[in-house]
């Protein structure tokens, strides 16, 4: 039976001229006189046995070259369903699957080429590991079990006939391969970069966990980051061992394929296992350091690049699958607005269900996150954006709090006519919610609609904003600029370090109001007036070096504001002529909405990121506040009032933006001790309010941008904000109805709830805030697709790549291609591997925190206490183990972004879950932290191979007796898979392709 696979076909040249050599030898060997006939046969069979080796390679080296002439396979592997050998760990036997293109409506499957010779190959399936035995044909089908690795059981592989011209087997060989990248190359992998010598991870605020700080060169690995010292089973963070650094030290011995040993200073002799233990299988190596070196390790491994495809995975749609990527360092140096187009409309093929996350968002979804990211890496300051469609994040400020001050001086006449004399005062509160400083000019919009009422046919009815009084010197005084016909501040020199908040007084405006002759309508001085706004005629904006970069729509200025009401609601004077008066009150961007008077209002996260896009639809403007005693002045926005007098442990949602309960997480930074009292004199820049800045506090900030230029990873997509918008549903209708009725989080839960449902909700516009897309971390439970779909964050990161980030080549960083230097294939990987890739301390939070009880009152942090705390990865005995078992569980994976996916035995998520953590729901901690492990991972992943073990076996057999056996040689090479030199755009050139043998050995 001839072999299935179709390299077949391009080794049967090789395979003729090896039966053609045998044939010339075996007449050559006729013709040599006066030697003994044994001697000559043996010297025969022999050489018909290496002969049939070389055709093995032959027919390897040409199935290598036809499968893996793109860069869209993946290589997996599965196992016998039945041990060979008791006690033994199953040897994995490897298949290359190639993503077949079907239409949207059909399910995706791969078309599977075993690397071990088979009789026949899998049917073509969705990706799964498929079953090996029907592979061998029927029993009487020859097969042989042959041991290669001595920690694993024997092989399976099929023996593959060679026959003479009259159609006899003469020889046969079988082959297994083995996958050199399933191991970590000790040659890159690890550093002793720390203060004490040992291993250092990357710690903030370098953005890409996993990679290497340095630029790319002959000393500097990019994944060096790989915690070589966890190899050791009796290492920890704290006590690293010696293993790493001896490994290091002697990275000069490395020439071999089983180097390893030697330069880690193991000793022989080396003592392996007869039978199981709880510790190892048949065959292990006894001593455990050195058993997880021979699993972990393999040396000599070659550094190639890869076109960068998006996979052939569940979600993506097929008429993108195999695709290139696009490159974030390409996009960030094009237009912008050209390029925020091209991001979304990729996304919107690739992922065609992706939009619905963004609930009651008006704006573009998919364009704002564009915008959002190139913002987040470019060198400015300037958001990408584009008015009413998209708005990015950049490092610039946010207004937290407003105050408008209103002053009446009272009544003046002059030459017989009287004058009703204002002054109005706008602040603003400006936050800098990113870690790095800002600076730069901002400028507020100047909206103050209100109007005198009550005095009857004199009144002037225009709104104090308006051109006819503005722009009137005997009526207002100021400094505004009319800018497109609405009136702004002067632009206010702006620096505001990370997590900083700073009020600025922006506008001050005098009027003198002609209310008409005393004859034709004097006024006493106990006659009352009032000023009123039509429900949120005006908002506020604020611009940002000339740029409007953020608007609230409706601002509220009437209930208890400018006129009081009495107990049953009516409406009474506020003013009186001969009384000067004080009045102001605050508005906190973010946090409290209200549809109507008597109508419910809507407590919010108070995240200023979001305020630009609540009350899209107009109906609930942006709520009040007493003023000064919700006012919170240069510090973390607090309506202190409510929530010093609140007499539950949770204050109302609406007195507070607290980032440790948002579904990001985050750190809560300390708003000190003050008593703002209750005079409306009380100047929201008064020293009173004045507030040191803590230089920690920057690890507090909510939003962490990179302005490098350029993108280290993908992966930094989950620094991106995420504008995501649906009502809170809690664990359980009660705990939704309280939330909704009291304004206050369930006693059961300390953070905002994830989202739940995507179903129409009419209050999701007004709700927001707090998330950033989820990167390495359990999704929102609406979004982790169904029936196909994909919505999750993570999918971006097969639609997005940065190119060969750590080049100093700005090309490279550009260019459509990545480096595979040190990559561990997750399919086929060792459990030792794995934890490499994950173990170490987490760094990329400096606040990490453990909360020690849920009471809100204590001052100065009017946040649950907490304490510092130290984690790294999950694990239940070993570093990192319990990351090595999830993706192992959860393997095969057509990328290394489904390996967010993979849970523990009891089905917890064991990437950035807190539930893995003894201190499980208390840890505190930001996103940058949550997602750090996944980076890890992600960084130092890839789902195919090119550099091989390959281990044949070949045999001379009897032409009239297939089962006797003349001669055997046992052969195994080292192969790389050298792609060569590509087209301009990355794409693989098939003829380029070279599959080198590296070593060469009997076993």
């Amino acid at each position: 039976m001839r072999h299935f696979s179709k390299a077949t076909g391009f080794a049967l040249p090789a395979v003729l001229v090896v039966v053609g050599s045998l044939l010339v030898l075996s007449v050559g060997v006729l013709l040599v006189a006066n030697v003994e006939r044994d001697t000559a046969r043996s010297f025969v069979d022999r050489q018909r046995a290496e002969l049939a080796a070389s055709a093995g390679l032959e027919e390897i080296r040409s199935l290598l070259s036809a499968e893996t002439a793109n860069d869209d396979f993946v290589l997996l592997q599965s196992t016998l369903a039945t041990p060979l050998t008791e006690g033994s760990d199953p040897a994995p036997h490897l298949f290359i699957a190639r993503g077949i293109a079907q239409t949207s409506d059909e399910p995706l499957k791969h078309r599977y080429i075993p690397l071990f010779s088979t009789l026949t190959r899998p049917t073509d399936a969705p990706l799964a590991a498929p079953k090996i035995e029907p592979l061998f044909g029927e029993n009487s089908d020859p097969s042989i079990d042959f041991t290669a690795l001595p920690y694993h059981d024997k092989v399976r592989a099929a023996w593959l006939p060679v026959r003479d011209e009259t159609g006899s087997t003469i020889a046969r060989y079988a082959y297994w391969i083995e996958d050199l990248q399933s191991r970590v190359d000790p040659a890159i992998a690890g550093n002793d970069n720390s203060p004490t010598g040992t291993h250092r991870r990357a710690a903030w605020p370098f953005p890409a966990p996993g990679m290497n700080e340095h630029p790319e060169s002959a000393d500097e690995a990019v994944l060096n980051q790989i915690a070589l010292f966890a190899l050791d089973p009796a290492a920890t963070d704290a006590t690293q061992g010696e293993l790493g650094k001896t490994l290091i030290k002697n990275r000069k011995l490395l020439i071999s394929p089983d180097a390893q040993l030697a330069a880690a200073e193991i000793q022989p002799p080396l003592a392996r296992l007869t039978s199981a233990t709880a510790g190892g299988f048949v065959g292990d190596l006894v001593d455990p350091k050195s058993r997880a070196i021979e699993r972990g390790l393999a040396t000599g491994i070659q550094p190639y690049l890869e076109q960068a495809l998006v996979p052939y995975a569940v979600g993506i749609d097929p008429a993108v699958a195999g695709k290139p990527k696009l490159n974030l360092n390409r996009l960030l140096a094009d237009d912008r607005a050209a390029a925020v187009d091209e991001m979304a409309a990729f996304i919107q093929k690739a992922l065609p269900d992706f939009e619905q996350r963004k609930g009651g968002f008006l704006e573009d979804y998919l364009k704002t996150l564009a915008a959002n990211a190139l913002d987040y890496a470019d060198e400015d300051d300037a958001p990408t954006l584009l008015a009413g469609v998209y708005r990015g994040i950049d490092s610039y400020p946010f207004t937290t709090e407003l105050v408008l001050k209103v002053e009446y001086r009272g009544m003046s006449v002059v030459e017989g006519r009287q004058f009703l004399n204002f002054n109005l005062r706008l602040f603003a509160e400006l936050y800098n919610p990113s870690d790095v400083e800002v600076s730069g000019n901002a400028r507020l919009s100047y909206e103050v609609a209100l109007k005198v009422e009550g005095l009857g046919s004199g009144t002037v009815s225009e709104p104090f904003d308006s051109p006819e009084f503005l722009s009137h010197s005997d009526v207002a005084t100021h400094d505004l600029d009319e800018i497109d016909g609405a009136y702004w501040s002067q632009p206010i020199p702006v620096s505001l370090k990370p997590n900083e908040y700073r009020c600025y007084r922006f506008a001050d405006v005098s009027y003198r109001l002609d209310q008409g002759t005393v004859k034709q309508n004097e006024i006493g001085k106990n006659t009352s007036f009032s000023l009123l706004e039509d429900k949120g005629e005006r908002g506020s904006s604020l611009m940002w070096n000339d740029v409007l970069v953020e608007r609230q729509r409706q601002v509220v200025r009437q209930a208890g504001f400018i006129y009081d009401e009495d107990k049953n609601g009516k409406k009474i004077s506020g003013y009186l002529i001969g009384e000067p008066r004080f009045l102001s009150k605050a508005h906190l961007p973010g946090l409290l909405y209200q549809k109507s008077l008597s109508s419910d209002f809507y407590g919010n996260t108070g995240d200023p990121r979001i305020s630009h896009y609540l009350n899209r639809a107009g109906d609930a403007p942006l709520d009040e506040s007493a003023y000064p005693e919700n006012a919170s002045p240069n510090r973390r926005t607090l309506r202190r009032n409510v929530y010093k007098d609140d007499s539950e442990t949770k204050p109302k949602v609406y007195a507070r933006m607290l980032p440790s309960e948002w579904p990001d997480g985050g750190h809560d930074s300390a708003v000190g001790t003050w008593s703002p009292g209750t005079k409306d004199e009380t100047e929201i820049t008064d020293a009173k309010f004045s507030f040191a800045y803590d230089p920690d506090s920057k690890h507090c900030a909510i939003q962490r941008i990179s302005n490098r230029g350029y993108f280290l990873s993908a992966t930094e997509f989950g620094h991106i904000f995420d504008p995501i918008m649906f009502a809170p549903i809690f664990e359980n209708e009660a705990q939704t109805a309280y939330f909704f009725e009291k304004h206050k989080m369930p006693a059961e839960t300390n953070a905002w709830p994830d989202v739940k449902t995507t179903a129409a909700n009419p209050l999701n516009a007004l709700y927001g805030g707090g998330n950033t897309l989820r990167i390495g971390r359990p999704e929102h439970p609406a979004f982790n697709g169904t029936d196909g779909k994909s919505m999750r964050a993570s999918s971006l990161l097969d639609l997005f790549h940065a190119g060969q980030p750590l080049a100093a080549d700005s090309a490279l960083r550009a260019g459509p291609l990545v480096k595979i230097h040190g990559h561990v294939n997750l399919n086929t990987a060792s459990r030792d591997a794995l934890r490499t890739l994950a173990a170490g301390k987490l760094m990329m939070d400096p606040k990490l925190s453990k909360r020690t009880d849920n009471n809100h009152a204590n001052f100065p942090l009017a946040a649950p206490p907490v304490v510092k705390l130290e984690l790294e990865a999950p694990k239940n005995e070993l570093l990192a183990d319990k990351i090595a078992d999830a993706i192992i569980a959860g393997r095969p994976y057509a990328s290394p972004s489904e390996m967010v996916t993979a849970t523990d035995s009891a089905g917890e998520a064991v990437f950035g879950n807190r539930k893995q953590y003894a201190e499980a729901e208390q840890v505190q901690w930001s996103d940058s932290a949550a997602e750090e492990i996944f980076a890890r991972v992600y960084q130092a992943a890839t789902v195919r191979s090119r550099n091989f073990r390959v281990w044949i076996v070949a045999q001379t057999v009897s032409p009239e007796n297939s089962t006797r056996v003349l001669a055997e040689v046992r052969k195994v090479y080292t192969v790389f898979v050298e792609p060569g030199e590509r087209e301009t755009d990355g794409v693989l050139i098939p003829e380029n392709l070279k599959t080198r043998v590296l070593f060469t050995n009997e076993f």
